[in-house]
């Protein structure tokens, strides 16, 4: 998921002006900084460095769950049979018997179908920036993010003889917690108090509570006005978000099923385990922003996102 930000302070920039390769008589960025000003541009300073807090909650596609540490058997020749898990008292079984377990059944009778996904996450980012021109900035972008990935899953085993088990409809959780880092670019132009930003970063999060990562790309254009000009010192904007986030989650199958299952399954030796390949339910929302400048070195940044992926962002940046 990542889940990253924008630049700041890209309202004021204007890309209409025909940049000229004489220098100013010392090197000073952004480049072709002191012909913008003449041009009577307003330009923010060179350097940012700035602390965000984003939280986002969107549904997810599983598009794969395969096993690993698997026996090849489900039992042994000449055993009855499995006599499930059932409780003692009331007689309700997480897992029926299974009566006459055959010597040998493939990995792939073993089927997991998931239901509907849904994946809620925090970050917090730190991020520096550099306007190398007047119209574009690089950023490198680095945070923790914590939260969970949810589906529910139903497991079906055919164990011969048009014989099939199907267990009831389990919830399948997996918290996210890792830490993130990455990078992008923004550019950026505009025409008397209207601006238009396009940013795209690629970020990549390695997870520590389960083993996998995120690979995220996010391309965010906006169109926006400066208020500032009408004794105002905001601007506003709208825009799309479009994102593709491919996520592996690997982990103990035992966080899936339950504990007596997973015995029944799992190879002499080896760790019964999962892989899952999640994906976004949707790569496109709709975002509304605003940069509140509280004095030409801090600014107060905040984003929403609607649609099918919901999302609330808050940074407060420093320039100089």
């Amino acid at each position: 998921m990542e889940l990253r930000r924008f630049s700041t302070a890209a309202a004021i920039i204007g890309t209409t002006f025909a940049p000229t390769y004489s220098y100013a008589s010392s090197f000073e960025l952004p480049i072709w900084k002191s012909e913008a000003e003449e041009r009577g541009y307003v330009l923010p300073k060179a350097f940012g460095l700035s602390v965000g807090y984003m939280k986002v909650e969107q549904g997810i596609n599983v598009t794969s769950i395969d096993l690993n540490g698997i026996k090849d058997s489900l039992g042994n020749e000449g055993t009855p049979g499995f006599p499930g898990v059932c409780n003692p008292i009331t007689g309700d079984c997480l897992i029926p018997p299974i009566p006459g377990i055959p010597a040998d059944i493939p990995i792939n009778s073993i089927d997991v179908e998931t239901i509907g996904g849904y994946q809620e996450s925090e970050v917090w980012t730190v991020r520096a920036d550099m306007w190398l021109f007047p119209f574009l900035n690089f950023y490198a972008i680095a945070g923790k993010i914590s939260g969970y990935s949810e589906t529910d899953i139903i497991v079906n085993v055919n164990y011969g003889n048009d014989r099939n088990l199907t267990l009831p409809q389990l919830p399948f959780k997996l918290d996210l917690d890792g830490n993130m880092y990455g990078g992008g670019f923004v550019v950026a132009g505009g025409y008397e108090e209207w601006f238009t930003i396009i940013d795209a970063s690629y970020t990549k999060t390695n997870l520590t509570v389960i083993d996998g990562g995120i690979d995220s790309i996010v391309v965010t254009p906006r169109v926006g006005f400066d208020f500032t000009n009408h004794g105002h010192p905001i601007r506003v904007w709208v825009g799309g978000q479009y994102q593709n986030i491919q996520q592996t989650l690997k982990g103990d199958l035992r966080d899936i099923f339950p504990a007596e299952f997973v015995n029944m399954i799992e190879a002499e030796g080896e760790t019964a385990g999962f892989v899952v390949k999640q994906e976004l339910e949707s790569e496109w929302n709709t975002v509304v922003g605003f940069n509140y400048v509280i004095n030409p070195t801090f600014n107060i940044i905040g984003e929403f996102g609607f649609g099918d992926r919901q999302s609330a962002f808050i940074s407060l940046d420093t320039r100089f």
